[in-house]
């Protein structure tokens, strides 16, 4: 019996144990306080919103400002000597929050010593009133100094002025566009007696949109202000002609985005960013007629830029170089729609056709004509002023010299004066063709030529008339080559030849005195048998 009582008892108290539980409500567990700032950084004399949570309920709180960095429940006046109380005696409310605001003090004068604040890392620490534990702790950057930038905005390799004042005096500095250090190009590179300084910084690569320019010294004074980056394309060449390969570079656009090219609202080319908003891509250049178009690039985020371009008319030739009597075809594009198209070698025309629908044409041909060696214009132009000159190159190869045959060297011609001898050599052959030129001359140095020169001779022979016969004596000739393109072979080597026996006159004073004698003899012989 006893038992069933002590088994009630203890029933009996679990049911009141277990009602305590359930009308007792759970109390909740306590969270640790934090504080946000807003901004969390800014200027000296600015205001600056704070927000607290996890405070306890109905209990006010202090709000110090310093430059020395330190841990939670670690105490304002030990761990933190220098300081500025800049809020004192807010009440947090029923949900452990408090909202309110400081100003951003110039100087420290609440610690051990006074402090005037300067650019740089703060701290802004929280404790209970009138309490030393630090219970909560947010970083401030303290924006000191100002800076202009000139100019503001622009694409990537911008030189940029930087202007600063109110930095720390006889200071190095530091600039850092978008968090990474950047080189100074040209200025200042420290403070002066007056805590100012300009210098020149260029534009690393970047995307389109706003990147922010820090500018710090070592005394940790630091401001910053804003670079609009845009987007910006460069186009090689900068005039070109159907067929010929374009490049276009681009930064300043989109990073990872797609960007696609256009000419002429007709899209040639498509391409993806990289990380730094930059690329690079070819296309062919399109047939178009001659003019000014634009190259426009744009990415999905509708950054853009575009620059003009010239499309050129421009030809070809099927050869460049050759020879006389070549045959040449010439295409053409860029010319002037549906227009007459001459084509004039060394200022002849040779040719002509006219351009289609697109300001085209091909298959038109011309053969070379005689012309020296060497380089000569080929202009072809359209009746609307278009005009394309290129060159074609005439061969400059020389003929081979040709071989003297007759009259062998130190040959006799004739008995007596008077000759007409012909001369023979050996014919030599050329793309350009071949003509030949021969002189005749009394004296190996050929300065006194007994005929004029004769050019032009396309045999390889020539007869003198019987009007240029050579009186007796000893003689010499010689030939050379000249092809079509006055390449020049070079005279042979002389050969000599002699006219007849005996001159005229003794001739006829031999014949006489034969005669002579004959007679002479005759009448002997018809006195003997008298």
């Amino acid at each position: 019996m006893r038992n069933v009582s002590k088994l009630f008892r203890i029933i009996a108290l679990a049911a009141i144990l277990s009602l305590l539980a359930v009308a007792i409500p759970a109390s909740p567990a306590l969270a640790a306080e934090s504080i946000e700032l807003d901004p969390e950084e800014g200027e000296i004399s600015e205001w600056i919103d704070i927000e607290g949570d996890g405070f306890t309920e109905g209990e006010e709180v202090d709000i110090y400002f310093s430059s020395e960095e330190a841990d939670r429940y670690d105490d304002i006046g030990d761990e933190v000597e220098n300081y500025e109380c800049v809020k004192s005696g807010v009440l947090v409310d029923e949900y452990g929050e408090f909202d309110t605001s400081f100003k951003v003090p110039d100087e420290l004068i609440d610690g051990d010593e006074d402090e005037e604040v300067h650019g740089g890392t703060y701290y802004v620490y929280v404790t209970y009133y009138d309490e030393d534990n630090i219970e909560a702790i947010a970083e401030f950057i303290v924006l000191a100094g100002e800076i202009e930038l000139d100019p503001d905005d622009g694409p990537v390799g911008t030189e940029v002025e930087i202007s600063g004042t109110g930095f720390t005096d006889d200071e190095d500095i530091t600039v850092e566009y978008d968090d990474d250090e950047v080189d100074i190009a040209s200025g200042n590179e420290e403070t002066d007696e007056d805590g100012e300084f300009v210098c020149t910084i260029i534009i690393p690569k970047s995307t389109a949109g706003d990147h922010t320019i820090t500018v710090t010294d070592d005394a940790g004074s630091m401001t910053e202000a804003d670079f609009t980056m845009e987007p910006e394309i460069t186009v090689t060449p900068a005039k070109g002609t159907a067929d010929d390969t374009v490049k276009v570079k681009g930064t300043g656009f989109g990073e990872d985005v797609d960007v696609t090219i256009e000419l002429d609202s007709d899209e040639v080319a498509e391409d993806e960013t990289d990380y730094y908003g930059s690329f690079e891509v070819t296309f062919i250049l399109q047939v178009k007629s001659s003019g000014t178009y634009d190259i426009e690039a744009k990415d999905e985020d509708d950054n853009k830029d575009e620059v003009d371009f010239t499309i050129a008319a421009g030809v070809k030739l099927s050869r460049t170089t050759g020879n006389v009597g070549d045959n040449i075809t010439v295409s053409g594009t860029g010319f002037a729609p549906n227009n007459a198209v001459t084509i004039k070698y060394d200022a002849t025309q040779v040719a002509a056709t006219t351009s289609n629908s697109n300001g085209g044409f091909s298959g038109v041909s011309f053969k070379v004509p005689k012309s020296i060696h060497g380089k000569h214009p080929v202009v072809i132009a359209d009746a609307s002023h278009n005009s394309v000159t290129t060159n074609f190159v005439m061969e400059s190869t020389p003929p081979a010299k040709p071989t003297l045959d007759l009259p062998a060297d130190s040959a006799r011609v004739g008995f007596i004066s008077s000759q007409a001898p012909t001369f023979q050599w050996a014919a030599v052959t050329d793309p350009s063709g071949v003509s030949y030129k021969l002189q005749i001359a009394s004296d190996l140095g050929f300065v006194s030529l007994v005929v004029p020169e004769i050019s032009g001779l396309t045999e390889a022979s020539y007869t003198l008339p019987q009007e240029q016969a050579l009186p007796h004596g000893t003689y010499y000739w010689k030939v050379k080559a000249i092809d079509g393109a006055q390449n020049d072979s070079g005279w042979t080597a002389a050969h000599s030849f002699h006219v007849g026996l005996m001159p005229l006159w003794a001739f006829i004073a031999i014949v006489v005195v034969i005669v002579v004698l004959i007679v002479a003899l005759l009448f002997l012989f018809s006195s003997k048998r008298r």
